[in-house]
C-alpha cells in the first residue's frame, strides 16, 4: 500500500481509478502496489508516461490552478484588507508614540523646574506643593519612560516593514 499511496499522492489518482487508467483489475492494481505482483509492460508504459507529464508540468512552473493574484482575487483582496489594518494600527501606535513622549517631556521639565525651585519658595506650603509636583512628574515620568518609547518605536517599524512587503505584493513584485 506503501508504493499505491506514494503515486496515489503524486498523480492524484485513486487507487480504484488508477486501475481504470491503466486498464487493470483493481486487485492487480492493489497486488502491484503492496510489491505482490508486478506491472504489466503496458501499464508500466501509461504509468511512466503519467509521471513523466507531472515532471515536465512542474519544471514549466506553469501551475494554472495556483491561486489568482490579480485584482479582485481572494489573495489581494486578504492583502488589501490586511494594508488596511496595518495602516491603523500605524496611526494608532503612532499616535500613542507622541502621547508618551509629550507626556514623558512635560513631566520631565516639570521635575526639573520642580528640582530648580526648591528652597526657593518663602512659604512651607509652597515647599510642600514641589514635593506633590515631584512625586507627580516622577510617576508621569515611569509611566511613559524612554523604554516603553522604544518599545512603541519597535512596533511601529515593525508595521512600516510589513506595510512595505504588502504594497509590493499587491502591486505583483
Amino acid at each position: 500500500m506503501e508504493k499505491d499511496k506514494k503515486i496515489g499522492e503524486v498523480l492524484g489518482i485513486q487507487q480504484e481509478d488508477m486501475a481504470i487508467f491503466l486498464l487493470l483489475p483493481l486487485s492487480n492494481w492493489a497486488m502491484y502496489a503492496t510489491g505482490q505482483r508486478g506491472l504489466p509492460k503496458e501499464a508500466h508504459e501509461k504509468l511512466a508516461e503519467m509521471l513523466a507529464f507531472l515532471k515536465e508540468q512542474d519544471e514549466d512552473g506553469d501551475d494554472t490552478f495556483t491561486a489568482a493574484k490579480g485584482p479582485g482575487s481572494r489573495a489581494m483582496k486578504f492583502c488589501e484588507d490586511e494594508l488596511n489594518r496595518n495602516q491603523k494600527k500605524q496611526n494608532t501606535i503612532a499616535t500613542q508614540l507622541e502621547k508618551c513622549k509629550a507626556k514623558y517631556t512635560s513631566a520631565r521639565n516639570g521635575l526639573k523646574l520642580a528640582g530648580f525651585l526648591t528652597g526657593k519658595m518663602q512659604e512651607k506650603w509652597q515647599e510642600e506643593q514641589l514635593l506633590i509636583i515631584k512625586k507627580r512628574t516622577e510617576a508621569a515620568i515611569e509611566k511613559n519612560n524612554l523604554e516603553l518609547q522604544a518599545e512603541y518605536e519597535c512596533k511601529l517599524r515593525l508595521l512600516k516593514e510589513q506595510e512595505a512587503s504588502l504594497k509590493k505584493e499587491l502591486s505583483g513584485n
